[in-house]
């Protein structure tokens, strides 16, 4: 009998010929059915690539049309700022101007009694003064209604002043211009001054400080810079066209409302300093000669004491020639110069003083009057222009600065679109 190897029938682990060994149990233990695996960890860094540009798509977009919206309102509060400072600084110089021309108009009238003579009717070119005031007390309640009735509490009063005044060139009596006087002093000035100081005060309160609004426009330009460094770092890529497109939509925005803000402060600060002083001044120094030029006249007609019209005249010039030396033109500081003087001369001057000697006093003050009249003009002009081509700025380029920030926010989700398809 031969003899078989047992070995190859009873080897352990063996089944019948050549059987092949039992697989060897893993290193670790198995996981029953049962169990979980643990859950993987919560970070930004684990969110995937296409979850990040799908946010910061989203994030851009509204940041940018927000902007878009935001912006251009705040630019049109900075516009009415310039307009009402505009609106406030000629409805002063009105209402400066309606009251030089009563003091002038008073003025006038003195003069035009101390010129005539016996048998002729005084010069009626006080009249002018008038409509001049009328005029521009109806274009003051034109143009703010909501004053209508200040405005008309001083057309009554101005209606009683000029309705007396005609009364003392018809009579040509001392008493009648003394009533005329005290009216335009007591009744008509104060109205007129108490109007004119609410539109300094809105003047000088307008045009609040709008910095803030640069760096509103700082938010999308810092989200653009954070997008555009998370996503290069994700997709391996260092420019995002669409990102770069529309950081320097933002950046331009930024630029275009600095310019505008800023223009805005310093054209608001001008007028509040520089174009409220001068009209102030011109109105301070019209008002100052035409007192003057009517206390001369009082006193030659002896409505007034000499001695307190000599000190009215006194204090008038001194406050013309303060008012001159702010505006400072050394002419017109001469013509007033010149205008003391002949005033000393018909005080000396026998009474009654010769209509040469009149005319004479007369010359220099009709040229400050004429050139106080063409500052007042000027000033306004230069004001209204400023301020007026201003406003219409910041309303064109309010509207530009929406249609940037429009075109980056559809920029940036183009890019970030084109982006996004690659790792979906």
């Amino acid at each position: 009998m031969t003899n078989s190897p047992a070995s190859a029938w009873n080897r352990p682990g063996t089944t019948g010929f050549a059987a092949p060994a039992a697989p060897k149990a893993r290193r670790g233990a198995q996981l029953s059915p049962t169990q979980q695996a643990p859950a993987p960890a919560k970070s930004g860094t684990n969110m995937p690539t296409s979850s990040v540009i799908a946010w910061w798509r989203v994030v851009l977009v509204i940041v940018c049309l927000a902007a878009a919206v935001i912006t251009p309102l705040m630019l049109d509060q900075n516009r009415q700022s310039v307009e009402r400072v505009n609106a406030a600084t000629q409805q002063m110089l009105r209402l400066e101007t309606v009251r030089s021309d009563l003091l002038g108009a008073e003025a006038a009238s003195t003069q035009a009694l101390l010129m005539t003579t016996d048998g002729q009717s005084p010069n009626a070119g006080y009249l002018g003064l008038v409509d001049s005031a009328a005029a521009e007390l109806i274009a003051a309640a034109a143009a703010s209604p909501a004053d209508s009735a200040s405005l008309q509490d001083i057309n009554t009063a101005m209606s009683r002043y000029v309705a007396q005044l005609a009364v003392a060139m018809h009579t040509g009596g001392q008493p009648d211009m003394l009533v005329a006087s005290q009216q335009l002093a007591d009744d008509v000035l104060p109205l007129l001054d108490a109007q004119i100081a609410q539109q300094t005060s809105i003047l000088e309160s307008s045009g609040g400080n709008q910095q803030w609004l640069i760096a509103l426009l700082a938010v999308p330009l810092l989200l653009l810079a954070a997008a555009s460094i998370v996503i290069a770092r994700r997709t391996r890529r260092v420019l995002n066209l669409g990102l770069v497109l529309a950081f320097a939509g933002a950046v331009a925005s930024g630029v275009i409302v600095t310019q505008l803000v800023t223009t805005s402060a310093a054209s608001i600060s001008a007028v509040q300093t520089s174009g409220v002083s001068r009209a102030t001044a011109v109105a301070q120094a019209y008002g100052a000669v035409t007192e003057a030029k009517a206390a001369e006249g009082r006193i030659l007609l002896g409505i007034t004491d000499p001695a307190s019209g000599a000190q009215t005249y006194s204090e008038a010039t001194g406050r013309a020639d303060q008012a001159l030396s702010v505006l400072g033109d050394s002419q017109a500081a001469d013509q007033l110069t010149q205008m003391i003087s002949t005033h000393e001369q018909l005080m000396a001057a026998p009474e009654p003083p010769s209509s040469e000697l009149v005319a004479s006093a007369q010359a220099p003050y009709d040229w400050l009057i004429d050139w106080l009249t063409e500052q007042s003009s000027s000033i306004g002009q230069e004001v209204d222009a400023d301020l007026s081509g201003h406003a219409e700025t910041v309303e064109n380029l309010a509207v530009l600065v929406a249609g940037i920030m429009v075109f980056a926010a559809v920029s940036s989700a183009v890019g970030l679109s084109g982006s996004l398809r690659r790792y979906r």
